[in-house]
């Protein structure tokens, strides 16, 4: 990292990495989990918004990456670490549809409130990251609402159905 940015973040730095390393976490368990969902559920729009929704998810794990290392700091690399570091867990995926977007709906819920802490962090020290959060966060509250979306649409279908 440059000493100028190092500067600029101060004290916190140690603590802001440990916090991206989370949300790193999180963002790896996400896309396996979505990654793998598409490839069990049986609605073809869920399969969809999964696969989709699973590309950000390892965007943002890219975007975290590095900034982590523009920061100094060394990102996760052992996926062990991942169950270890995470806010949000890791839900096993099945084939049943609503279970599926149930699951989805909780991780982008844990996802905005984690990203939400991060951005608090960094508002004052680190402008960088705290847009980075910014930019995450608008998309994880898409996510939540497009999985909510399509769980209100499969939950009108199975009771007319």
């Amino acid at each position: 990292m440059g000493k100028t940015t190092r500067e600029i973040v101060g004290e916190k730095v140690d603590a802001i990495i440990e916090e991206l390393n989370k949300t790193l976490a999180d963002e790896w368990l996400a896309y396996m989990q979505y990654t793998l969902a598409a490839s069990l559920v049986t609605a073809p729009q869920v399969e969809k918004e999964l696969k989709e929704i699973a590309a950000e998810e390892l965007e943002h794990a890219e975007e975290l990456t590095a900034r982590i290392v523009q920061l100094g700091g060394k990102p996760l690399v052992d996926p062990k670490q991942f169950y270890e570091k995470t806010n949000c867990g890791y839900e096993v995926p099945t084939e049943d549809n609503i279970k599926v977007l149930k699951d989805a709906i909780s991780a982008e819920g844990c996802a905005i409130e984690a990203y939400d802490k991060v951005s608090k962090l960094t508002k004052d020290s680190d402008p960088v990251t705290y847009q980075l959060m910014l930019h995450i966060l608008e998309e994880e509250e898409e996510h939540e609402e497009k999985f909510e979306t399509l769980l209100e649409y499969l939950s009108r279908c199975q009771k007319t159905g």
